[in-house]
């Protein structure tokens, strides 16, 4: 769809559930009109079978009733206010004639026994009475087939169109629709807004990224935000295959700080690594922390203590101070106003252009961090010294 409303900007702090940006999507639209369209067909098939419903078992019980040969009144009395539809005629009208046929006969063939009526009359009335009873015991096997068939059609229908409305119904779900949302889908009522797509917070975040403008055309494929949650971070921790025995000594709290303050922070350790790198020779260990105030962010460079270790203990460089000289990770340390001197040394973790050291530098000592290439040049002319 495209773009038709930007709601939020880049560095917003967003709630579950608030609309971040709204699109105008055929898609969606198509989709809302089909759920309505299923919505009314099921609705009409709903009252359509329950009066069917209603008729045939009406039905059924006004033919069990005219199987005992009732009177006319009597029949007419007790199914007065049961509906039925077009039954009542059709077997009202065949019974009335059966009953007059009946009677009809019943009346003259004991007249004709005592010479009263003529037997051509008779004859008549009873040709005419098998006819009408014939008919109407015809009418009555029809409309036992018939009626429960009708039912039976109408509540099929019924199943289809229910049917159809969850298939329109999980279309919209998979779209991220809730029920509340689906209930109020009303092309009347919404008109164009039928077609609008609101793209919600899925939690409580920050905006960190946002890569989109209003009327660009977007896809299940574009990234249009990124929303992170800095209120818990993890902590992720490189420990050389060396510090492994003191993964035993650690509880379930790891202690660390950023370079650039003084504030020791606690974590809780969830997992401890299983597989060693094979490059680095490190296991990766993971701690979540707290952040309510924001003051850690995300992807920054902090120092780790470990067991025996304390945090004033490590010493970090930036990343450009170091080289390698001769396979020896290495650094230079001013150790005059135009003196240097090479300090050979062993890392530890790295990230974020900083460097720990964690063999050979002080934290009071000079270090060099641009121009270091000109320094080893220099060193192999023998004009810098080599620091032991």
């Amino acid at each position: 769809g495209r773009v038709h409303e930007v709601n939020v900007r880049f560095g917003d702090d967003v709630r579950e559930g608030q609309v971040l940006a709204i699109i105008d999507s055929k898609e969606v639209g198509e989709a809302k009109l089909e759920l309505y369209r299923a919505r009314l067909d099921a609705e009409f098939a709903q009252v359509n079978n329950a009066w069917t419903q209603k008729i045939n078992t009406n039905a059924q019980s006004l033919i069990s009733e005219l199987e005992n040969q009732p009177l006319l009144d009597e029949v007419d009395k007790k199914f007065r206010e049961k509906p039925m539809g077009e039954y009542r005629q059709q077997l009202m009208s065949a019974y009335a004639r059966l009953y007059k046929s009946r009677s009809d006969y019943q009346r003259l063939e004991p007249l004709a026994s005592q010479g009263v009526a003529a037997g051509k009359q008779v004859l008549a009335a009873k040709a005419t009475y098998e006819a009408d009873r014939a008919t109407f015991q015809a009418l009555m096997e029809q409309l036992k087939f018939e009626a429960p068939q009708r039912a039976l059609l109408a509540e099929q229908q019924l199943r289809q169109s229910e049917q159809a409305m969850a298939a329109a119904r999980s279309r919209l779900f998979i779209l991220g629709y809730k029920q509340a949302d689906l209930r109020a889908v009303d092309p009347v009522k919404e008109g164009e807004a039928m077609a609008h797509y609101e793209i919600r917070a899925p939690f409580d975040g920050t905006v960190i990224g946002k890569s989109v403008v209003l009327a660009e055309r977007v896809g299940p494929e574009t990234e249009m935000f990124q929303i992170a949650d800095l209120s818990t971070l993890w902590v992720q921790a490189d420990l050389y295959q060396k510090d492994l025995p003191k993964l035993d000594e650690l509880s379930d709290t790891l202690r660390f700080r950023s370079p650039e303050a003084d504030h020791v922070h606690t974590a809780k350790i969830f997992y401890t690594g299983d597989i060693l790198d094979p490059e680095t020779r490190t296991i990766r260990l993971r701690a979540v922390v707290e952040n309510p105030e924001r003051h850690l962010k995300a992807g920054m460079f902090v120092e780790v203590a470990l067991p025996g270790e304390t945090l004033a203990n490590v010493v970090t460089v930036p990343a450009t101070a170091l080289l390698e000289i001769d396979g020896q990770d290495a650094v230079f340390v001013q150790t005059g106003e135009d003196q240097f001197e090479r300090r050979d040394i062993v890392v530890g973790a790295h990230g974020n252009g900083v460097i720990q050291i964690r063999e050979g530098l002080r934290a009071d000592e000079l270090v060099v961090v641009t121009g270091v290439f000109a320094l080893k040049s220099e060193l192999m002319k023998g004009q810098i010294s080599h620091g032991h």
